[in-house]
């Protein structure tokens, strides 16, 4: 897989289906079973996520922050493999680890690094600032 082909596959995911925008266009970025490695110092785990299992997981970002902006604030490519890290604007809309909505802005920053195989994502390291997230909650 070349870096372009790596940069166009990741960027459109991050664009279409990340954002909110379109999140059933996830089929068109994502293997049918993706390895999704969640890096908490804490409970490092891997799920499997589907194409539709991931339109799902937007769509709970929703829910929770509503019509949110994602601003892409770092993407570099090394053939197969794209570091992203983003900001996600949005509002407190519904009850988060907790802690009941409140409609206040709330500012969340992850990155990723994302693995592509035959034109598709099929593996991703995931870490988010929850600590962050925490704070903004109270």
């Amino acid at each position: 897989m070349s870096g372009d082909e790596t940069r166009k596959v990741v960027s459109g995911f991050l664009r279409e289906v990340r954002s909110g925008l379109d999140p059933d266009a996830a089929a068109r970025y994502l293997a049918a079973s993706v390895a999704a490695h969640q890096l908490e110092s804490e409970n490092p785990r891997t799920l499997a996520r589907s194409p539709a299992n991931y339109a799902e997981h937007v769509r709970e970002f929703q829910r929770l922050f509503g019509d949110f902006t994602l601003r892409v604030d770092e993407l570099l490519v090394d053939g197969d493999r794209a570091y992203a890290r983003w900001t996600q604007f949005g509002r407190h809309l519904a009850e988060i680890d907790g802690v009941p909505a409140s409609g206040a802005p709330l500012a969340l920053i992850d990155s990723a690094c994302y693995r592509v195989a035959d034109g598709k994502i099929v593996e991703y390291w995931i870490q988010a600032d929850r600590m962050g997230l925490e704070r903004q909650l109270g």
